[in-house]
This record gives C-alpha cells, sequence and structure tokens, in this order.
C-alpha cells in the first residue's frame, strides 16, 4: 500500500430523523452527502483512484463510501466490522492491511476518533480531529509497516466554504 485515505463519513441523521432503531443505523444527512461528494472530488481532482474502498458497516459510512465509489467505480468495495467497533488501533490497521491485500491506492471510510488516532499513529504527530465528510490523504513509502508516512492534504469540507 503506497497510498491511504482516512475518510470520515458525512454529517448523519439522529437515531429518530433517520428512523434506525439504532446508531449503526443512522443514515446521512443532506449536508452529508454534499460533504462526501466534495471531498470524493477532490480526491478525485488530486489524482488519487483507491483501488479498494473499505468502510464501516454503519449506514453513514456505507453511505460516503457508496458516494466515494460513484467517483471511482472500478474500485473494489469491502466492509471490515473491526472499524465500527475497534479492538485496538493496531488491530484496526491490521484489519485493513488484510482487506487491502496487495492493492496499492486504499480509501478507508469510518468514524472518528479512530480515524484521526490512526493518522496520528502513522504520522507519529497528533492531528486535528476529522471532521464529518473530512479526510487525511496520506502518502506510504514503506507502507503501513513502515516509519515514513507522508501527509499529503488534509481536508475538510469547511475549508471549500
Amino acid at each position: 500500500m503506497n497510498e491511504l485515505v482516512f475518510l470520515r463519513h458525512g454529517a448523519a441523521l439522529s437515531v429518530q430523523e433517520s428512523g434506525a432503531s439504532n446508531d449503526r443505523g443512522r443514515r446521512l444527512a443532506p449536508e452529508g452527502k454534499a460533504q462526501a461528494e466534495l471531498s470524493a472530488r477532490r480526491l478525485e481532482a488530486a489524482g488519487f483512484s483507491p483501488e479498494i474502498i473499505i468502510s464501516s458497516p454503519y449506514s453513514r459510512a456505507l453511505e460516503t463510501a457508496d458516494i466515494a465509489a460513484g467517483r471511482f467505480p472500478s474500485a473494489k468495495r469491502v466492509s471490515v466490522e473491526d472499524l465500527a467497533s475497534p479492538p485496538s488501533l493496531t488491530g484496526v490497521l491490521q484489519a485493513i492491511e488484510s482487506a487491502a491485500g496487495a492493492a496499492p491506492s486504499v480509501l478507508v471510510v469510518g468514524h472518528q476518533p479512530t480515524l484521526g488516532a490512526l493518522t496520528a499513529v502513522l504520522l507519529k504527530d497528533p492531528v486535528p480531529p476529522l471532521s464529518t465528510g473530512s479526510f487525511a490523504y496520506l502518502k506510504l513509502p514503506l507502507g503501513l509497516a513502515g516509519d515514513s508516512a507522508e501527509l499529503v492534504e488534509f481536508f475538510t469540507p469547511d475549508d471549500a466554504s
């Protein structure tokens, strides 16, 4: 894996507003759909093209991944439970690596604080929290096991306003 993007799901409706029975079923709000589309367009414009999109199984993350897949239709799709209920940061990284296989470019759609913490671990530097619809785009010259992650872009849809 040479390129990795952590994309937080877009803004979601409340459990009641979405008609869901629990947090897992919360859907994207119209604002969240717009955030996801804006971030996907930004990644596409930057030349990022994932071979695989790995997402949390929660509805809002799956919807965000669907929107991104509209920009990257050839990307394989995988849902990883560890992104919703992380056993540990190391466990999540292992799950991502396992799901990604040999794919050089990977888009991971999930939740805060997990994605922000993973970004900080890979960069070995604190990063601001990922707000809804935001992403951290990393280059990994030595893969996940390496010690050389570089931040290409930290984008929040609010930056585009």
